[in-house]
Formats: structure tokens, sequence, C-alpha cells
């Protein structure tokens, strides 16, 4: 009996899970990248207008290919989608060495010693074109101490550099020492110097004229500042009203001839106190003395015109003030 039983049949075990396959993403990305980083790179080797900048703003194309592979391998079930870091920090650093490559011809443009020799040559033809400018008036050109001309071109060109719309000029014109006794003379120069410039058609954009008069630093600073545009239009009178004018004395500068004068004769009166205390064995001077000392170093630091100059000049009139 025994010999005829059969073993029961074991139950069917399940069938063990297909492992999946792994997908890291991004290898197909950082593979076409460099495809495209190489032909490009050569293609600027040897195509000299190539604008490679223009096709490095289309890097973000690169996201949407990456996009795309991972959309693609997470619809098969049979596909673990990772991300190969290793392959995107590849894509990061070849976009980092495309946009320097890009970079470079735009920085040699800006940098190059092709801007800066037509610069060059730009400030000394204009210079001399300024100089030639005022020949018709050589009073007011011999006024002129020194007059420099500075370019910048807002533009860049392949081949070379030429003055065109939107580039700045910037004229700058230090007038003689000891020239002028005020503001107002010192802007009708100024005025006078733009017309002529202006006349000649001369292409200048900004201007900045200086004057001092009085030692370098016990004097006063003119000083005038205005753009072309700005300065069509008005007149001398008008441009007065903008000069800067500063008052110095040993290097400290004053905002007002008043507090200059106040700060001068301040520590001109230590000077007299002390000077006199030294001469009789510390004894204080009186007020009247001291007065009198400082008006006189006073004087003496700034003198007053000459009473000829005045007399010179015809008296006002009431005929003549009307």
């Amino acid at each position: 009996m025994e010999e005829n039983k059969t073993a029961a049949p074991n139950a069917a075990e399940p069938a063990a899970p297909r492992p999946k396959k792994v997908r890291r993403v991004g290898t197909v990305a950082f593979a076409l990248l460099l495809i495209a980083a190489g032909i490009l790179l050569l293609v600027q080797q040897f195509v000299p207008d190539f604008d490679l900048l223009a096709i490095v703003r289309f890097a973000p194309v690169l996201l949407i290919v990456l996009g795309a592979e991972v959309l693609y391998y997470s619809a098969k079930p049979d596909v673990e989608v990772k991300f190969g870091w290793l392959s995107v920090l590849g894509c990061a650093f070849t976009l980092v060495v495309v946009g320097c490559a890009a970079l470079i011809p735009l920085m040699w443009d800006y940098a190059g010693p092709a801007r800066d020799q037509a610069r060059t040559r730009y400030n000394g033809e204009l210079q001399n074109a300024a100089y030639e400018a005022l020949t018709d008036d050589p009073d007011l050109k011999a006024r002129v101490n020194m007059l420099y001309a500075n370019v910048w071109f807002n533009h860049t060109e392949q081949g070379g550099y030429t003055l065109q719309s939107g580039d700045t000029v910037e004229l700058a014109v230090e007038l003689l020492p000891n020239t002028y006794a005020d503001a107002e003379t010192f802007a009708a120069d100024c005025y006078a110097i733009t017309q002529a410039l202006q006349e000649a058609g001369l292409p200048v954009t900004d201007y900045q004229f200086n004057s001092q008069t009085g030692r370098s630093d016990s004097g006063v600073h003119y000083s005038l500042h205005y753009l072309a545009s700005f300065a069509e239009g008005l007149t001398a009178d008008q441009l007065a009203g903008r000069v800067a004018c500063t008052w110095q004395y040993e290097g400290n500068v004053y905002d007002s001839q008043a507090e200059r004068d106040n700060a001068v004769k301040a520590i001109l009166r230590e000077e007299v106190i002390a000077a006199f205390q030294d001469a009789n064995n510390g004894e204080y001077p009186g007020e009247d003395t001291i007065r009198q000392e400082v008006e006189q170093r006073f004087a003496e630091l700034y003198p007053q015109p000459a009473a000829q100059d005045a007399e010179a000049l015809p008296a006002a009139t009431p005929e003549t003030a009307a």
C-alpha cells in the first residue's frame, strides 16, 4: 500500500522579480554637449566673424535635453533612473570652457592693443584740433595752460575703431593760474572756448575746466564741469552760476571765502601771540596789537588790487550806471 502512495506535488514557487536596468541620466546630454562644443570651438578658430557668444546663449537647451532624457527613461518600467552627477558636472565644466572662449574676443576688443592705439590716436588728433580751433583768438588761446582729450569707445568693431554716435569724448582744459579774479571771468573763458570748439565741429561730449588763483595750497580753485548738450543755449552768466569755488589755506579746503578768512585769521592770531610772548618773556600782547599784526599778515597773504588799477577804471556815474 505504501508503495502505491505518491508524494503530493509541491506548490509552485513564485518567480523572482526581474532586476531593473539602471540608467544614469546625463550621459546623452554630456555626449551631445561635448560634440557641439568641439564643433563650435573649431568654427571659432577658422571663421573670424563667428559669434560664439550668440550660440552660448542657447545653453538652456541642455536642460531641455536632460529633462527629455529623464521623461523617456522614467516611462520604462524596467529602467531605474539615477542622475549621473559626473556627467552633470562635466556639462557644467564644458559650458564654462565654451563661455570663456566666447568672451575672449570680446575682452580683447575692450582691452586689446587695437583699442588703446585708436584711443591714443584720437586723443592726439582732438587735442591738436582744439588748439587749432582757438587760433582765431590768440589771447584766449594764451590763457590755456594745458588741454587734453580722452576718448572712450562705447562700441566694438572688428578690425578697428572709429568715433561713432554714443561714444564719449572728454575734454579737460586747465587755464592759466592767477588769471581770474572771480567766477564770472573764469566762466566767460570757459564759454568762449566751448563756443569755438563747437563751431569747429569737434565731437566733444564732456567739458572739464579748472584754474587756480594764488598758491597751490593757499589759493582759490575754480572748476566747471558740464555736458556739451547742457551748454547749448546757455550764456556765460548762466554757466557762471555752476562754477565750483573752493578756498584753500595750507592744504585745508573751505567752501566760502568768509570761512577761509576766519580760519586764516584764527591761525594768524595764534602765531602772533606766540611770537610776541617769545620776544617779551611770556607777556601777553594787547588786543589792538594782535588785531593790527593779524591784519597786516593777512594783507600780505591776500593783497588787495593796487590803487592805480582801480583808478584806471572810470568811476561809475548815474548816467553810466543807467
